[in-house]
C-alpha cells in the first residue's frame, strides 16, 4: 500500500486572502513594479551617450533577453502558486541554500528599488510644488520621502485590491501622460531641426554597460508572481502577465528612445534628477513639464507600492518558513495583508534615502546609488532562476529541450553582459558591488544562524500555497460553473 502525505487542514501561506485580483490588477502589480513611465523619459537619456546610433537596437536586444527570462519564470507560475515569486521557484530548482540567495538577493533589489522610488517620487513632488513657491531642498524632499511613505503604507495595509487599484489608474495615466509629452516633443524637435543630431560613437565596452542600463528599465516585471495567491485563476493569470509584460515594456521603451535621439531629454539645473524638456518645444514647454512632472511622480509612487508588495510578500514567506523571525508572517486579521512586514520595512525604505541624502547632498547620487544596488539583486536573482527552471522540469519528469534551451541561453547571456558591462569604462558600480555583497552576507548569516537552531526551517524553504482538506471537503461546489 502506497504511504501518501495526509491532506493538510491549512495553507502554509493562511491569512492572505484568495481570488482577489483579476488579470489587469495581476498584470498592473508587474507593471508598477517597473515605474515604466519615468524609464520611458530617463533611461534613453543615460543610454543614448552610450549606446549612440545603436540605442534602439540595445533596448530590443533587452526586450528579448528579459521576455526569455520571463519564459523560464513562467515555468514556474504555471505549476504553482507562490507568494514570494522567485524565491520559491529558485528554491524548487537549486535547493533550500542557493534558493534562500536568490530569494534574499530579491529582497535587495525590491527593497533598493522601492527607496529609489521614494527619492523620486519625493523629488518630483518637490518640483512641482516649487511653482507654487514652495522651497526645494533636502529638507523638503525627506518632509515629502516621509508622506510618500506614509500613504504607501496606508493603501497596502487597507487591501491588495485598494492598492493594486490605485497603481493601476496612477500607472495608465503616467504612462499616457509621458507618452503625449514625448510625442510633442519629438514633433517640435523634428520639425524645428534642419541638421540631425551629432550622436556620439558607441564603443563595444560602452555598449555593453548601455545594455545593462537597458535591463535594468525591465526589472520587477516578474513580480506578478508575489500575488499568485490573491489572484484569480493564479496559474494562468501570473504566467501571461509576467510573459507579456517586457514584450510591451520593450515597445513603449523603443518608442520613446527613439523619440529622444534627435533631442534628448535634459536634467534640470535646480533639482538634479529632475528633468525638463528642450527648448526646441516651445511655449507650451511649461504646460508639458507640468504633465510630465504629474506623471513621472505617479510613476514613481506606483513603483513604490509595486515593489514594497513584492517585497513584503517575500519576507511574508520567509517568515512562515521561519528562515526569518516570524513576526514576519502573521497579517493583519481585517484586511488580511502582511502588516507586519509592511510595518518593519516601510520605515527602512523611507529613513535610509533620507539619510543617504543627507551624507551625499545630492539626490541624482543617492538615486544611482540605489538603482545599482538594485540592479545587482534583480540580475542575479533573474540568473538563479533561469539555471533552476530546468532542473525543476527535470526533477518533476517534465523537462523538454524549449526551457533548457532558452533557461542556459539566457543564464549565459545575463553571467556574460554582467562581465561586459564590468569591463566598461564607464561601469562606476564597485561602491555598489560592495553594499549588495555586504547586504547578502548578512541575509546568509541570519539564515545559517536560524537554521541552526533547527532543521524544520530549511526543510520548508520554498513555502507555497497548497490544497487543503477544506478546499475539497467545503468549498468544493461540481455543480456551480466557475469563470
Amino acid at each position: 500500500m502506497v504511504d501518501r502525505p495526509p491532506i493538510r487542514t491549512s495553507s502554509p501561506v493562511a491569512g492572505l486572502r484568495r481570488g482577489r485580483l483579476t488579470f489587469v490588477q495581476v498584470l498592473a502589480q508587474s507593471v508598477s513594479a517597473v515605474a515604466p513611465s519615468a524609464v520611458m523619459v530617463t533611461l534613453p537619456a543615460l543610454v543614448i551617450p552610450n549606446a549612440g546610433a545603436a540605442t534602439i537596437a540595445v533596448f530590443a536586444a533587452a526586450a528579448m533577453l528579459m521576455t526569455f527570462v520571463g519564459y523560464s519564470v513562467g515555468q514556474f507560475a504555471k505549476r504553482m502558486v507562490a507568494v514570494s515569486g522567485l524565491y520559491s521557484y529558485a528554491a524548487k530548482g537549486l535547493g533550500a541554500v542557493p534558493g534562500f540567495g536568490a530569494g534574499w538577493s530579491l529582497i535587495i533589489g525590491y527593497a533598493a528599488a522601492a527607496m529609489a522610488s521614494v527619492v523620486g517620487a519625493a523629488s518630483y513632488l518637490s518640483a512641482l510644488l516649487n511653482r507654487v513657491g514652495v522651497p526645494t531642498g533636502t529638507i523638503t524632499i525627506s518632509m515629502l520621502a516621509a508622506v510618500v511613505g506614509v500613504v504607501a503604507l496606508a493603501l497596502m495595509i487597507l487591501g491588495v485590491s485598494i492598492s493594486s487599484r490605485v497603481t493601476l489608474a496612477v500607472e495608465v495615466f503616467a504612462i499616457l501622460a509621458a507618452t503625449a509629452v514625448l510625442a510633442v516633443a519629438f514633433l517640435h524637435t523634428v520639425g524645428e531641426r534642419t541638421t540631425g543630431v551629432d550622436l556620439p560613437t558607441e564603443h563595444s565596452s560602452n555598449i555593453g554597460f548601455a545594455l545593462l542600463l537597458a535591463i535594468t528599465s525591465f526589472v520587477g516585471f516578474e513580480s506578478a508572481g508575489t500575488v499568485a495567491r490573491e489572484a484569480r485563476n493564479p496559474l494562468t493569470a501570473v504566467p501571461r502577465a509576467i510573459r507579456w509584460t517586457p514584450i510591451a515594456l520593450g515597445v513603449l521603451y523603443i518608442g520613446a528612445a527613439a523619440a529622444q535621439m534627435p533631442a534628448p531629454i535634459e536634467q534640470s539645473t535646480d533639482l538634479a534628477i529632475v528633468l525638463s524638456l528642450p527648448d526646441s518645444t516651445g511655449g507650451a514647454s511649461v504646460a508639458l513639464s507640468v504633465l510630465m512632472e504629474l506623471g513621472i511622480t505617479a510613476s514613481w509612487f506606483a513603483c513604490v507600492l509595486g515593489s514594497t508588495t513584492a517585497l513584503s510578500r517575500t519576507l511574508f514567506a520567509m517568515g512562515r518558513e521561519g528562515v526569518m523571525p516570524k513576526i514576519l508572517g502573521r497579517t493583519h486579521p481585517r484586511f488580511h495583508t502582511p502588516h507586519a512586514a509592511l510595518l518593519l520595512s516601510i520605515p527602512v525604505i523611507v529613513v535610509v534615502p533620507i539619510v543617504y541624502q543627507l551624507v551625499a547632498s545630492s539626490s541624482r547620487e543617492v538615486l544611482i546609488g540605489l538603482l545599482t544596488v538594485s540592479a545587482h539583486g534583480y540580475v542575479i536573482a533573474y540568473i538563479s532562476v533561469c539555471v533552476a527552471a530546468p532542473l525543476f522540469l527535470r526533477r518533476i519528469g517534465e523537462l523538454t529541450r524549449t526551457p533548457l534551451v532558452i533557461g542556459i541561453a539566457a543564464a549565459t547571456m545575463l553571467t556574460a553582459l554582467i562581465t561586459w558591462a564590468a569591463l566598461s569604462r564607464t561601469y562606476i558600480a564597485g561602491a555598489g558591488t560592495a553594499v549588495y555583497i555586504l547586504l547578502l552576507a548578512v541575509g546568509y548569516g541570519v539564515f545559517f544562524v536560524r537554521a541552526r537552531r533547527g532543521s524544520e526551517a530549511r526543510a520548508r524553504v520554498g513555502v507555497y500555497d497548497e490544497t487543503t482538506a477544506d478546499d475539497i471537503l467545503t468549498s468544493y461546489r461540481p455543480w456551480e460553473v466557475r469563470r
